[in-house]
């Protein structure tokens, strides 16, 4: 089975054993924030895509639980913006959470729900030209909902103050349950992907946390990617100034740091279990013993190319279903293509389509662009053979067989020029020519060249399927 995503397995005495990412020391820091106060309060924890914002939360969740006995409640806003009102999928969840932790307050669950249900209802019109205005066309909607408005107005005015009344019941039902379950700390709600749902149910869900849910004791945690959810926002307000907008509805931000590229191609190495695909296709995780494996390359390539952690992840995501799909006892070699040109595609698909074209200004800007290390601060000689190892790849990349030997007896001569065999210019140049010539099979045939032209193959295979609107690491 494809998994592309795995939840992280939070341990329940020992709950940072798999923080791949380092979050430790925030949880505790915001730990001692949050557990200090009981009066309503928003928070929200803002993180780009890919952070593994979900990660942070599901272990913040499990820190709290054991470490300060707090009370909480998980749930996804993406996952369950399929309820016509958010405000139905928060109960659900605190009903859940009651039956579960505290069955003898279900019976005071019941007033909730009575109150909650009217709150709903008096909601309905809202909803309902949200919801068919896509589907019957929102002049058709605004009238049958004007009709509605007209023909209820009167009464509306009438019932005002039992509508207040109901909101009034309504958060001290939920604040006597509250209390019973703990009086001294607050209970936490954890919202996890709001910037992922329908953009109305977004924007519903945080007016009923600020103006349904200021509720003492009771505390929101919000994770969101701030960029897309201001994308939401100006898709039903137009251009508006969102950081004012969501400052009405959350009380304090933080931004989660992200991680850095070597420690997230890390994580991503071991949650897609890539190793365990590249031994069970018997290629050498070592780098054909150069002094470099396949996780150095990853990571020189995102570093090269300056990449973004949804790019990386996509590039890993990519090469994950590329492995389950091709046969046994490939050669680390179409690792190294395969990484190299999927990075390049997500930094510049013109320039790999320069390359594979056989554009040689291209080459050479691809080649100026793949530095591991200063020369000066080189202590290790395969990071250079590396480099070395790339040159010769893009060089060949979708030759000939006669275009390659053409190459390398031009080499051969520019080598001969060379008249200190000692020197560290020649050394690397004639270690290029042995890439350029190296063959890996028993026929002396399939060389980098070839190589390049399988490897494209692939790369057409997985550009097919739909990775741009997927969060693969959570």
């Amino acid at each position: 089975m494809i998994t592309i995503n795995k939840p992280i397995k939070i341990p329940d005495h020992d709950i940072f054993k798999n923080d791949l990412l380092d979050r430790k020391g925030t949880i505790e820091d915001l730990s001692n924030l949050i557990v200090s106060d009981i009066q309503p309060f928003v928070f929200s924890v803002n993180a780009d895509w890919g952070a593994g914002k979900t990660t942070f939360i599901k272990l913040w969740q499990a820190h709290l639980k054991e470490s300060y006995k707090v009370k909480s409640i998980y749930f996804s806003a993406w996952e369950d913006d399929f309820t016509s009102d958010p405000l139905i999928a928060i109960l659900g969840e605190l009903k859940a959470y009651i039956e579960e932790n505290h069955n003898e307050l279900k019976n005071n669950f019941e007033d909730v729900k009575k109150t909650g249900g009217k709150i709903i209802r008096n909601s309905l019109p809202l909803i309902l030209k949200g919801v068919a205005g896509k589907v019957i066309g929102d002049e058709t909607v605004a009238k049958m909902v004007s009709d509605f408005v007209e023909n209820s107005t009167t009464a509306l005015i009438d019932n005002y103050q039992k509508e207040k009344t109901t909101l009034e019941k309504f958060k001290n039902s939920i604040a006597k349950i509250l209390k019973k379950i703990d009086k001294g700390q607050p209970f936490i709600v954890f919202i996890d992907e709001l910037d992922r749902c329908r953009p109305l149910y977004a924007i519903e869900c945080l007016e009923r946390i600020k103006h349904i849910f200021g509720i003492k004791r009771l505390i929101f945690v919000l994770s969101i990617d701030k960029k897309n959810l201001a994308k939401s926002i100006q898709s039903q307000y137009g251009n508006i100034d969102t950081n004012n907008y969501l400052r009405r509805f959350i009380d304090l931000e933080f931004d989660l740091k992200n991680p850095s590229i070597d420690k997230f191609c890390d994580v991503l190495c071991q949650k897609f279990e890539l190793n365990n695909i590249l031994e069970n296709k018997e290629i050498s995780t070592n780098g054909v013993n150069e002094g470099y494996g396949y996780l150095f390359a990853m990571k020189t390539f995102a570093a090269s190319f300056k990449l973004s952690l949804r790019q990386v992840e996509q590039i890993f995501t990519k090469l994950r279903i590329i492995f389950r799909v091709i046969q046994h006892r490939i050669f680390f070699e179409h690792f190294l293509v395969l990484a190299l040109f999927e990075s390049l595609k997500s930094y510049d698909n013109n320039l790999y389509l320069g390359l594979i074209n056989g554009k040689e200004e291209d080459k050479k800007t691809i080649k100026a662009l793949i530095v591991t290390i200063k020369d000066e601060e080189l202590q290790d000689r395969g990071l250079e053979m590396f480099e070395t190892r790339i040159s010769a790849i893009i060089d060949a990349t979708t030759l000939s067989d006669d275009q390659l030997n053409d190459l390398i007896k031009q080499k051969e001569e520019e080598l001969s020029t060379i008249g200190d065999e000692n020197s560290r210019e020649y050394s690397k140049f004639y270690n290029y020519i042995k890439f350029l010539k190296r063959s890996f099979d028993k026929y002396d045939t399939y060389r980098y060249n070839q190589i390049t032209k399988t490897v494209i193959n692939k790369i057409d295979f997985a550009d097919r399927f739909n990775l741009d609107e997927r969060p693969l690491h959570k």
